[in-house]
């Protein structure tokens, strides 16, 4: 995650609006109440699990801290958990087009958002499926040596591939 000093505020009301689809007119609001905006970026996220506006939850947090105010919010390990994966599931349906049900399996099973995009970009290159792909891979490997390797895929093209997918919430370049 960026550090917010490194935002603007425009930088930082797209964050908020791309991921967690609060209007951009809401999120300038919240961003200026003067929290930090990694505070408000977990209230924006703890709306979309419990139901609750982020500007409610910010003012939850005026006196209490994250996990009182989740508890507060009903959202035990067990249900923030299932929200969260199926929140993200989402995200990168929206982001990158990746079928959400299948998304939320990998992530169920442990696998990181940016494994599920890297992989999703190579199954729409080469047809290889991004389950095998994901289960195949070893975290000790880097995705160009390994798409060089498994796929004759050159890290020139596959670095392509990534700059045409940018994740839309990311500061501008």
């Amino acid at each position: 995650m960026m550090r917010s000093t490194e935002m603007s505020m425009d930088d930082q009301i797209r964050s908020i609006y791309h991921k967690y689809q609060i209007p951009e007119d809401e999120a300038k609001e919240i961003l200026s109440r003067g929290f930090r905006f990694n505070d408000v970026d977990k209230a924006a996220l703890l709306s979309c699990l419990s139901g609750k506006t982020a500007g409610e939850i910010l003012d939850m947090r005026k006196d209490d801290p994250w996990g009182r105010i989740e508890k507060k919010l009903g959202l035990t390990p067990e249900i923030y958990s299932k929200r969260y994966i199926a929140h993200r599931a989402d995200r990168l349906h929206r982001f990158y087009g990746i079928d959400a049900k299948r998304a939320e399996t990998l992530l169920s099973e442990g696998y990181p958002n940016h494994w599920l995009r890297l992989a999703y970009l190579i199954e729409q290159h080469t047809g290889s499926l991004m389950e095998n792909i994901v289960k195949a891979r070893s975290k000790s490997m880097k995705w160009a040596p390994y798409v060089q390797q498994e796929f004759g895929i050159s890290e020139e093209t596959f670095k392509s591939w990534i700059a045409e997918t940018r994740n839309p919430s990311l500061k501008k370049r």
